[in-house]
């Protein structure tokens, strides 16, 4: 049997003519259940690896997921038909290791935890979220790298295919010092996401109109960021946040840019329905701490919400009364 040359995962490979994909992923050392394959663009079944034949000049690209408080039972917040106790998201990316992310997990308790969607390593090594049993999470892949919308779509079908569930976090970035995201790709993504029935989580800024417009085309959430991506500078705009909440009528989940528990509750208090946490756990000096810290936070934020704020006077008011004041 001769040899042919394809792409795999962007390079140039010589393989035996012919040879299946699941042929292929044994020549890898590649488990068949833990990879999406898609070959010239079309996702294969899974059950198509042993019959689906590689020739002369195919493109192939091997992927997989990657790292990207429990409130009582009563009071639970629905995504996509979805009830999830927690209302704190957790990231996975950034960690020191996965035994960091595990610590993380177990102290932070989530319902629902993000990855991210990355070709094959192929030279070998520890995978992430190697350890990690995902089966206890609700999976948010994201399309975290796009640029596109046609970008964010190829990522978001490969993430179905690996069968996880529809939920889809859209993230379509306009620009790279700000990583803001770009507002008509991400519109476009959604709506065209939508028809394929995915269960759409829309990353957004905290632009109010943007942020109808992708309820409008579907969206069972939106992600509004309190500031861009990776910074931990906190909660920026509370105005816009407050203002989207009326708006919609969909979760509004704050993304990107908290920084410490207290800006968790205060998304809460205001009326979002749950806040995604990355940065500011990974990088924290001690993560798991921190990760129970969020938990906490949001368990406060929302029982402050529900309580409902005292009224905001101009003219102070004595808390305890002068009458009977021994004078």
């Amino acid at each position: 049997m001769s040899d042919v040359m394809v792409t795999l995962n962007g390079k140039p490979r010589k393989v035996p003519e012919g040879i299946s994909l699941l042929e292929l992923l044994k020549e890898l050392d590649v488990q068949p259940s833990r990879v999406v394959i898609e070959h010239n663009r079309e996702i294969r079944r899974k059950d198509d690896f042993k019959t689906a034949k590689v020739r002369d000049g195919d493109e192939l690209e091997l992927v997989y997921f990657v790292g990207g408080g429990s409130l009582a039972g009563d009071d639970p917040f629905a995504v996509g038909g979805r009830a999830l106790r927690s209302r704190l998201i957790h990231g996975t990316g950034k960690f020191a290791s996965n035994d960091v992310l595990a610590r993380c997990l177990e102290a932070a308790q989530p319902d629902m935890i993000t990855v991210a969607i990355r070709r094959l390593k192929l030279e070998g090594g520890r995978s992430e979220l190697e350890g990690i049993d995902l089966r206890r999470y609700t999976l948010l892949p994201n399309t975290a790298g796009a640029t596109t919308a046609e970008g964010a779509v190829r990522l978001a079908r490969l993430a179905r295919a690996a069968g996880f569930s529809d939920f889809i976090k859209v993230e379509v970035i306009g620009d790279e010092d700000t990583l803001l995201p770009d507002p008509q790709a991400t519109l476009e993504a959604t709506r065209q996401l939508v028809t394929e029935g995915f269960i759409v989580m829309a990353y957004t800024s905290d632009d109010v109109v943007q942020a109808i417009r992708l309820y409008e085309a579907g969206a069972a959430a939106v992600m509004p960021g309190a500031a861009p991506i990776g910074t931990t500078l906190g909660l920026q705009n509370l105005l816009n946040l407050e203002l989207i909440v009326s708006k919609v009528k969909v979760p509004v989940i704050v993304d990107a840019g908290l920084g410490v528990p207290s800006e968790a509750a205060r998304c809460l208090e205001v009326g979002a329905a749950a806040v995604l946490v990355n940065t500011a756990i990974a990088r924290a000096q001690n993560p798991p701490e921190m990760a129970r810290a969020f938990a906490e936070a949001v368990v406060a934020g929302r029982r402050a919400f529900k309580a409902g704020r005292a009224h905001i006077g101009l003219k102070a008011v004595a808390s305890s009364p002068v009458e009977g004041l021994p004078v």
